[in-house]
């Protein structure tokens, strides 16, 4: 049923409308990259800060592949092409742009519950940790997420599309949504220091989702809104400064990731959600240390080969300083002198140098 398919969609051809999707998202990362450069949120974070290819090539194109194949190839299509659906479509009757904006909200409103659950669910929270392990949050690290929560979350997002809609406006259809999620997905984790205002109140950006990264036990419980920020505000889960009626000491967070030591390698990461192991003595063995350096080293000499200065990508390319938290709260507030506690709808933070500061300007 092509009625509902917009008809310039139709005269472009399916291969040329996944062509287009296909340079939108690069393009946008481009774009992410300078925005990032431009008007950072939190400074001197580099491009390839640590994780960076982690994120990239294994997330972002190893994995994401692979799933993609696993979700659409044989679960979605595989039991609508058993089942002889095919042409089924209750809602292929409808407005193009008002089915994507339905399953726009639909999908959005379930992701904030979802997100939520993994948040409170010492089970769940497995499948989602790995999203927050990063200590430096620019826009590649909205990609880094255990292969169980993309599989749960896009098998529940896109099987509506393919089992309400006919086959031929699904492939349409599943696309532009699939485009909406990746866009959307690294604008909200952009190093990009925006200001929406009260459009915060509605449309979810950078201001609210970098704070959901922050390493500050005040918002471990915040901010689970992913496209649509009003959840968040109407369930009572917001957390942003600046905006009534929360008033807060500092307007950004001062530390990302999560409070407790977690693996860096991809394998690692997977294994480690299912059980737990002495990861440690993975990353202290001299291969694993000497494929990084190689991976350094190989970057800090191809590049200059394109007569980019080697001091230049040294400097602002790479972050080899970001080292992981393997300490536990206590011991690690102790040896960096920092405090956080919470103090009448106010977020407090001080160095133990500071200690003698009168704190009653907070009160």
């Amino acid at each position: 049923m092509l009625a509902m398919i917009p008809e310039i969609f139709i005269k472009l051809g399916h291969d040329n409308y996944m062509t287009i999707i296909g340079i939108i998202i690069p393009a946008w990362a481009i774009l992410m990259i300078i925005l990032e450069r431009l008007f950072p949120y939190t400074q001197h974070v580099k491009l390839f800060r640590r994780g960076f290819w982690l994120d990239f090539i294994w997330y972002t194109l190893l994995q994401s592949k692979v799933l993609e194949i696993v979700i659409f190839t044989y679960i979605i299509l595989g039991l609508k092409n058993y089942l002889g659906l095919q042409d089924f479509g209750p809602m292929s009757g409808m407005n193009f742009w008002l089915c994507l904006f339905i399953f726009f909200v639909t999908h959005d409103f379930y992701m904030y519950w979802m997100h939520r659950f993994q948040h409170n669910n010492k089970y769940l929270w497995r499948t989602h940790e790995a999203h927050h392990s990063g200590r430096q949050i620019d826009f590649m690290a909205g990609s880094r997420s255990h292969f169980s929560e993309i599989l749960i979350n896009q098998t529940i997002e896109f099987a509506p599309i393919f089992f309400l809609l006919d086959s031929e406006t699904a492939a349409f259809m599943y696309p532009a949504k699939a485009l909406l999620d990746a866009l959307w997905g690294m604008w909200i984790h952009a190093n990009v220091n925006v200001n929406s205002g009260k459009l915060q109140y509605i449309i979810n950006g950078p201001e609210m989702h970098q704070w959901h990264h922050a390493n500050h036990h005040e918002v471990f419980y915040k901010n689970y809104s992913t496209k649509i920020a009003a959840w968040d505000w109407i369930f009572g889960t917001a957390f942003l400064p600046g905006l009534k009626p929360l008033n807060f000491a500092f307007p950004k967070p001062k530390m990302f990731g999560l409070p407790y030591a977690y693996p860096n390698g991809f394998w690692d990461q997977l294994v480690y959600a299912f059980f737990r192991f002495d990861f440690r003595f993975i990353e202290q063995n001299t291969v694993y240390k000497y494929l990084l350096n190689l991976r350094y080293h190989l970057m800090t000499s191809i590049l200059p080969i394109f007569g980019i200065n080697k001091a230049w990508v040294e400097k602002e390319l790479f972050d080899r300083s970001n080292q992981r938290f393997d300490l536990d709260d206590n011991h690690r507030y102790e040896d960096e002198g920092i405090k956080y506690f919470y103090k009448e709808n106010q977020l407090i933070y001080h160095k133990e140098e500071d200690k003698d500061e009168s704190l009653d300007k907070f009160d």
